[in-house]
């Protein structure tokens, strides 16, 4: 018989595991043998390092979070006083709404008990706070939160002051109150000096006592406003004077710097796993040196109490200072963390030898650059993001997401977003075989995040290599870019600090932390922009279209051209370029260089720009336009306007409008080199009805008939100046119309002056105009902005001239567009039981209109109709009439032609006219 207890085959049981005596929390278990506890053994000693730390001492900030909170208290300030003036019945609502929580019997019942608990409260919280601020030994801080609180107090004290001496009493009667049967303006003093100090103490986020006070502060508000001791907006007011005193000391007198310094610093890095033993800042030559010594252990640990009768294990992670214990110690021990002055260290050869102006440059703005030799010897560059200089850059991203469409995504609010952001975009670039420094480790200390990368050895940018650089890191540069497009990356700001060049002549890409994993074509066709136009500034543009014709497709090259522009550029690219000098023409160069390399491609610049200044400038040039016509509306008057009006004469008028098309049409056909359709092209000026709703007046119509032009096979150069012969012939008769009415009729005296402050206005206007034009270089300035038009303008004109027949009929066309818009307008009035001379009602017309159109806004919309307004009543018709006339003017020659317009827009684009 085969013996199974032994050899190869024999099965045993499966050991059984012992049972522990206690639960993993240290509970003994219950029904279970006691097992033997084997002996403790000691914990390991944590082990001491020592490192050099070279850096800036710390400093009070003044934050740009700060500035962003005062700005949008301002604002709220401002929004509920408009709030209470002309939502008043609004506000009081919700008041009410909310004081009816209450019965009036319940609140007089307990109006006692509330008043008793917002006095304890007021009475606690400025104690709390300011005790809570000597124990931590912060008296600057102290002193800054009582300011905050008195100054509170008494700029709301002359806040009620001001509103009830000054206020319109729309306003007064917004925030009036009467508690003990007196009115008065419902803003407390008491509850601003609250909302002062707790502002001056510090963020809420950073201390738990401010953080409980502003929760007491809101139950007071909402018990004062239960017993109608104040409106809802006095109440919101109250807090907004406050919190905008207290933040307004805060950015004046700076906070506490929480970010990660000294010790803290030394320990980050430590948890990130790097043992330093030098730590220098690479972005600051003011630095000073100290030697840290601290026990904190490498990398990030886990310590588990197994019962809960030991002692506690020292917290690693709490910083202490010079002469403190350790926590738990049973006796005396040496200081766990210090930090001490180092005088002996050779400053100018310890900067020297960190610094690195390729990866420092164009950082110090936004992060912190510090060079780290670890025990090895080895250097490592290390990033730290803060969160003060977090807000800012997102605030930066912000603004350049919402104007610029088809970028990528910027920075996060949340620091740690953005670090981890950061990360996932290095990994992901060099998981695509994207030449960048290896992320080696993070670390979240305080208000900082650190970032452990591997150093470029020797790197340079490629700005300062300038002309040397080689053709072969031109090239290499479009293959890092490759390879990062071929796995969906963007990297989205490309500059001379983000394209470096080591010592072996390779180029490495750097900042990945404003890139998309997931890009868009959009935002890969701008970083190959941003590239060309970078070794373009570097190189020449010859060598840097050689270089990317290497490594492009034709596809790629012809995709390049519509994205060079400036304001997809970055900051720093755009500085070097200039509005003056030799690389202002680089772009234009750039383009003329793709379009003779790829005759695909289209030179025309894409259009990018949501808005731009110029857009919000218009935007509110008509709101102020629509408001001031709006303050200026009698409302009876209007009404009465409209129910007695003829609606033959507003059919009259649309013809009128109709008109106008055919008019401006006659005139390009015959101004065009090609031969043109007459009723095309009425159905081009009517497609570009459309475009004016978001261009000036104008503007829209030019751009369409440009496109126009171009598609029946008229040269771009000859057709901007086939464009700008239109308009200067349109602008001339115009003028010739209004002066030859004038003087030949003798009815320009028939209008009644504004005043006599208007015509020293306008007389000081032309004696400024005439006094610039003598200046030398005023005149060179005016005439380099006419030079570009005359120059276009005069070969056609003179061309027209020698066809009288085209003349005529131009000139024909531009008299018929003036003249029916006349004839509208008239109409328009007419339409109102009123009546002017044909001339008054034409010098008018064209006199409020070309003043309206000047104010550049989107189709004319509010200027045109507070200049045609202002017009006839200064021709003596009534307010309300006058505004009727011009609405009804703008309705049948702006808006109801729009959707007319809109369906030859889509006709003539699908048949390929536009």
């Amino acid at each position: 018989m085969t013996d199974l207890s032994h050899g190869a085959g024999t099965r045993q049981d499966p050991p059984v595991a012992a049972t522990p005596s206690t639960s993993p929390v240290g509970i003994p278990a219950i029904g279970v043998t006691t097992a033997v506890e084997p002996s403790p053994t000691p914990q390991p000693a944590s082990p001491r390092s020592t490192a050099l730390l070279v850096d800036v001492p710390t400093r009070r900030l003044r934050r740009t979070e700060d500035l962003l909170d005062l700005t949008l208290t301002i604002l709220g300030i401002g929004a509920v006083l408009i709030l209470a003036i002309y939502a008043r019945e609004t506000t009081t609502g919700v008041t009410e709404d909310v004081q009816n929580v209450l019965a009036s019997v319940l609140r007089q019942i307990v109006v006692f008990p509330l008043q008793a608990i917002e006095g304890l409260v007021a009475f606690i919280i400025p104690l709390a706070v300011l005790l809570d601020r000597l124990l931590r030994r912060s008296w600057r801080s102290t002193g800054e939160a009582a300011l905050a609180g008195i100054a509170g107090y008494f700029l709301t004290q002359m806040s009620v002051a001001a509103i009830a001496m000054w206020a319109p009493q729309t306003l007064i009667a917004g925030l009036t109150v009467t508690p003990s049967g007196k009115a008065q303006v419902g803003i407390s003093a008491v509850l601003a000096a609250l909302a002062g100090l707790l502002t001056g103490a510090g963020d809420r986020h950073g201390s738990t006592v401010v953080r409980t006070g502003w929760g007491a502060l809101w139950v007071v508000i909402g018990l004062a406003v239960l017993r109608s001791a104040l409106t809802l907006p006095g109440a919101i007011l109250s807090v907004l004077l406050g919190r905008l005193i207290g933040l307004v000391a805060r950015y004046i007198f700076g906070v506490e710097d929480r970010r990660a310094h000294g010790i803290t610093l030394i320990r980050a890095l430590r948890r990130a796993g790097i043992d330093a033993e030098r730590v220098v800042r690479m972005d600051r030559a003011d630095a000073s040196a100290w030697m840290v010594t601290t026990t904190a252990p490498l990398g990030y640990t886990v310590q588990v109490r197994e019962s809960p009768l030991t002692a506690p294990l020292p917290d690693q992670d709490d910083e202490r200072q010079i002469g403190e214990d350790s926590p738990g110690d049973q006796e005396p021990q040496e200081p766990a963390n210090t930090i001490t002055p180092a005088s002996d260290v050779d400053l100018g050869s310890v900067l020297q030898e960190a610094s690195n102006s390729a990866l420092s440059h164009g950082r110090a703005s936004v992060h912190r650059m510090y060079a780290v030799w670890d025990a090895a010897g080895q250097r490592r560059d290390v990033t730290v993001l803060d969160a003060d200089r977090q807000v800012a850059g997102f605030l930066s991203t912000v603004w350049d997401q919402l104007r610029i469409k088809g970028l990528s995504p910027g920075r996060d609010l949340s620091l740690r977003s953005a670090a981890e952001r950061a990360a996932l975009m290095t990994l992901e670039a060099r998981r695509a075989g994207v030449r960048t420094p290896g992320l080696l480790g993070m670390a979240e200390a305080e208000e900082s995040v650190l970032l452990v990368t591997e150093h470029v050895v020797g790197a340079q940018s490629i700005r300062e290599l300038g002309e040397q650089v080689s053709d072969r890191a031109l090239g290499q540069l479009w293959d890092q870019l490759r390879r990062a497009h071929s796995a969906g990356l963007a990297h989205g700001s490309i500059d001379a600090s983000s394209v470096v060049v080591d010592a072996a002549d390779r180029v490495w890409l750097l900042d990945w932390d404003s890139g998309a994993t997931i890009s868009s074509e959009l935002s890969r066709r701008v970083d190959l922009a941003q590239a060309l136009a970078l070794t373009a500034l570097t190189a020449g543009v010859d060598r840097a279209i050689r270089a990317a014709s290497r490594s492009l497709s034709t596809q790629q090259l012809a995709s390049i051209a519509p994205m060079l522009q400036r304001v997809v550029l970055p900051h720093e690219t755009r500085e070097t370029l200039g509005w003056r000098g030799a690389n202002r023409q680089v772009l234009q160069d750039l383009r003329d260089a793709l379009v003779a390399l790829t005759p695909t491609a289209h030179a025309e610049p894409a259009r990018l720009n949501r808005f731009s200044a110029r857009t919000v400038i218009m935007a509110v040039v008509a709101l102020v336009a629509i408001w001031t016509v709006l303050a200026q509306l009698n409302f009876e008057q209007v009404a009465q306007a409209v129910s007695a009006a003829n609606v033959w004469w507003m059919l009259g008028a649309l013809a009128f409008s109709l008109a106008t098309y055919v008019g401006a049409g006659l005139t390009l056909v015959a101004f065009s080199p090609e031969r043109l359709s007459v009723w095309k092209s009425t159905e081009v000026h009517l497609a570009s009805s459309v475009v004016a709703l978001v261009a000036p007046a104008g503007v829209g119509g030019a751009a369409i008939n440009l496109r126009f032009l171009n598609r029946k096979g008229v040269p771009t150069a000859t057709g901007v100046a086939t464009v700008a012969l239109v308009q200067v012939v349109q602008f001339a008769v115009t003028v010739l119309l209004l002066i030859i009415l004038a003087a030949t009729t003798g009815q320009s005296t028939g209008l009644t002056l504004p005043s006599g402050w208007v015509l020293v206005a306008a007389g000081a206007l032309v004696l400024l105009v005439a006094g610039a034009l003598l200046v030398p270089s005023a005149r060179t300035w005016v005439w380099a902005k006419v030079e570009p038009t005359y120059r276009q303008v005069l070969p056609r004109l003179l061309w027209v001239v020698s066809n009288p027949v085209r003349l005529a009929a131009g000139v024909g066309g531009a008299v018929m567009l003036t003249l029916s818009y006349v004839l509208a307008f008239s109409a328009s009035l007419w339409a109102f039981g009123y009546t002017l001379s044909f001339s008054v009602l034409a010098i008018t017309y064209l006199a409020s209109n070309t003043v309206g159109s000047v104010v550049p806004s989107p189709g004319g919309i509010g200027p045109v109709e507070l200049a045609l307004t202002a017009g006839l009543v200064t021709a003596g018709i009534p307010s309300g009439v006058a505004l009727s006339t011009a609405l009804v003017y703008r309705l049948v020659t702006f808006w109801i032609p729009i959707p007319v317009g809109w369906l030859s827009l889509q006709r003539l684009q699908k048949l390929g006219d536009l």
